[in-house]
């Protein structure tokens, strides 16, 4: 192997000198990027399906003396623009024992 490596330079077939040799690294850096790029875009999880959801407004009550109900499929954090008691809501992720999920009013802070 040896032989083979200085036969090569006697003969100036130097790979580092030639043209392909000086722009090898920015070859192999940018073949690295697009490597990432594609390795994150292919592993990247999908969206969570909408699913629908019932949430229970908290601090409301109807003439019955039972908690208002809400059944949507927003996600958690959004702002409803139901009124209710004079109250806008927002949608929480913390789930009651009756398995539906919380909706604090939003001037609760």
């Amino acid at each position: 192997m040896p032989a083979l490596v200085s036969l090569a330079l006697g003969r100036g077939l130097d790979l580092l000198g030639t043209a392909l040799g000086q722009w090898l690294p920015v070859l192999l850096l940018a073949a690295g990027v697009a490597g990432a790029c594609w390795y994150r875009r292919a592993r990247a999880t999908p969206p969570a399906p909408r699913r629908l959801r019932n949430f229970t407004l908290l601090r409301t009550e109807r003439a019955d003396g039972t908690p208002v109900r809400y059944e949507t499929t927003q996600p958690t954090g959004t702002k409803i623009t139901q009124w209710v008691d004079g109250r806008q809501h927002e949608l929480t992720d913390v789930q009651l024992e009756d398995g539906n999920y919380a909706a604090e009013p939003f001037d609760h802070r």
